[in-house]
Formats: C-alpha cells, structure tokens, sequence
C-alpha cells in the first residue's frame, strides 16, 4: 500500500528542511499525528528514534519511528511501527526557480493478521484517507514554510 504526493513551495529549501528536522513539529505539519509522546536525544540522523500518537481514522495508535536515512538538505527517510503496521516514509526535497519541490511517499505493510481486512479497507476508504492526510500534510509544510 504505497501512496505518493508532491507540492511546489514559494520557500528555500532551506525552510522547508528546517521543518522536517524538528519531529517536535510534526504534530503541526503532520495530518495523521495527533502528538509527539518521546522525542530522541541529539541530532535527527539514521539511529535517531522518536514515538508518536496518531494515525489515519478509524485507525490511530503509537509509533516508534526510527531515522532511516538523512541526506542533508535532499532526502529523510523514516521507518515505523505500531507493532501491527511497518510504516516506511521518504521525503525528497529539490529546489526549483521559484522555490522548492517535496515529495512525500508513504508504503504501509501490514502484518499478515491484518492483511485480509486491509485488502478489504484501503480499496473502500483507508486509501483515500491516506491520499487525503499526506495531501493535507504538504499543504501544512508549504504554508508554514511559506510563512517563514
């Protein structure tokens, strides 16, 4: 179950970065997450580990999320779990004449309990949730980055 989206920002990559380096935010960028519960020490980088509350309605839950990759200024990748649901989320950052250009792809695997249920519920509506909180999470990073 993967899901992908992207926005142009009038905002130097530089703002845009700023905001995805602060998982204490999140919970103001983020659609699916309601609250940070534990953020990791230092630096976000691979290795970094923070837990999060939230999720996609009707299914919400805690997070671990662990950084996966950080490419500075270009590329952070994430990977969670809930203990029910890998969660794998990638962001990629350019610039561009007027500004920046994100894109944000999410990839859901479930764990094979529910494999049977989601293969019911995301064609019916977990994924157009889905499509609707990664495109209300970008609209939050281009107003607030635009904002800045």
């Amino acid at each position: 179950m993967r899901i992908e989206t992207s926005i142009d920002i009038a905002a130097p990559p530089a703002a845009v970065w700023e905001l995805l380096m602060q998982p204490a935010r999140y919970p103001e960028l983020m659609v699916p997450s309601d609250e940070i519960t534990e953020l990791g020490d230092g630096v976000v980088e691979p290795g970094y580990v923070y837990k999060e509350r939230g999720g996609i309605p009707p299914i919400k839950s805690e997070v671990t999320w662990t950084v996966a990759d950080v490419d500075h200024g270009r590329r952070l990748v994430s990977d969670g779990t809930d203990g029910k649901v890998q969660i794998h989320v990638d962001w990629e950052l350019s610039e561009t004449e007027s500004g920046s250009h994100l894109i944000h792809t999410m990839q859901m695997t479930p764990a094979w309990f529910l494999v049977p249920v989601m293969a019911v519920m995301w064609p019916l509506m977990m994924r157009t949730r889905a499509q609707n909180a990664l495109d209300g999470t970008m609209s939050n990073v281009k107003r607030i980055a635009e904002a800045a």
